[in-house]
């Protein structure tokens, strides 16, 4: 009788053991993965043209023979140099008389005033002394302004362009001169779409590449952001500042702008968790040892990871490798990576070489 007990005894064990080892082998090994947080980070891209931070046309202040040119395309010049000159004999002549006249008022008031206290001036002559003195000196002050007018000088400190003009032409106030550009700084305006609008904001920091130098890629920080949407193009204007100290840039160039808006977070999980079905993406995730197919929406691709929105918490566990033999409410066996076989590479080998 004991003997009988014993043999079942042992043939429970046996099947015990045999049934744990084939319900271990039967659980399908997954890899898993935590969940993480993420970003939805929307880029934008916009085509800008540079300008100079301050740019203008030269134009003369009279009308008169050009007599000298003092620059040329492209120089460096300093703000209040000459840059054309027009004749200017009859101006010298006029501030030459003006002078004359104002030194003679001066003399004759010089001579009324003394009189005053004794009275062999009236006032009213001492009076006429004295606005012949201040008209003598604003008719010598509007000589001169017109003498330097025949002057054109630089406004600031810059570089000049081309010109048209010549030696003996006879230009007008409505005659440009040339273009005069301070590029020590550039503005990029570009235009964005309406529905941006308020997610960028002076001071905000973009990327900008020049086409002419697509690998000098520089940060620039806006400006100035439109305060109303076009309606014709549905979009806003946006200015960027970039130094250009080296002088690497010019205006008129066009620029690709690029900047990125981060958006609300969601659960990031690797992009091998996701799969695909009739009624759209799902994941799998294991809950209590168990397989769960959970329902999810697709927000962003982001290089090896998705970002999903469905109900996920970061304390679950998602399928990262082994999804193709998920069920649900299937058991799995987690595998862990440091464990799997290393297969070392095969060594290719080579005949020497005959002798």
């Amino acid at each position: 009788m004991t003997r009988q007990r014993l043999r079942f005894a042992l043939l429970i064990t046996v099947l015990a053991v045999t049934g744990l080892a084939r319900a271990q082998s039967d659980a399908a090994p997954v890899r898993l993965s935590g969940v993480e947080t993420g970003e939805a980070v929307t880029r934008l891209e916009a085509v800008g043209e540079s300008r100079a931070q301050r740019s203008v046309t030269l134009y003369p202040e009279s009308t008169g023979i050009v007599t000298a040119i003092e620059f040329d395309a492209g120089d460096s010049v300093n703000a209040g140099e000459t840059l054309i000159t027009l004749d200017a004999e009859a101006e010298r002549n006029e501030v030459a008389r003006t002078r004359a006249e104002l030194r003679d008022a001066r003399r004759r008031l010089a001579r009324y005033e003394p009189g005053i206290d004794d009275g062999t001036f009236s006032p009213t002559t001492i009076d006429d002394a004295r606005r012949a003195v201040e008209l003598a000196r604003l008719a010598l002050e509007r000589a001169r302004i017109e003498r330097d007018d025949r002057r054109r000088l630089a406004p600031f400190d810059g570089h000049t362009g081309m010109t048209d003009i010549e030696v003996g032409q006879r230009v007008d106030p409505d005659t440009a001169i040339t273009t005069m550009d301070d590029r020590t700084a550039l503005t990029v305006r570009f235009r964005l779409a309406g529905q941006y609008l308020g997610q960028l904001a002076p001071g905000d920091n973009v990327t900008l590449s020049a086409w002419a130098h697509p690998q000098a890629a520089v940060t620039g920080t806006i400006q100035r952001v439109d305060s109303r949407i076009d309606t014709a193009s549905g979009t806003f204007r946006v200015e960027a500042r970039i130094g250009n100290q080296r002088d690497r840039f010019r205006p008129g160039m066009r620029f690709r702008v690029s900047t990125e808006l981060a958006g609300p977070t969601y659960p990031r999980i690797p992009a091998t968790s996701l799969q695909w079905g009739d009624n759209g993406p799902y994941i799998w995730v294991v809950r209590d040892g168990r397989a769960e197919r959970l329902g999810v929406s697709l927000i962003a691709r982001q290089s090896d990871h998705v970002l999903v929105e469905g109900e996920l918490d970061t304390d679950d566990s998602v399928v990262s490798e082994g999804a193709q033999r998920m069920r649900p409410g299937i058991e799995v066996r987690v595998i862990d990576p440091a464990e799997l076989d290393d297969y070392p590479a095969l060594e290719a080998t080579r005949d020497a070489p005959a002798q």
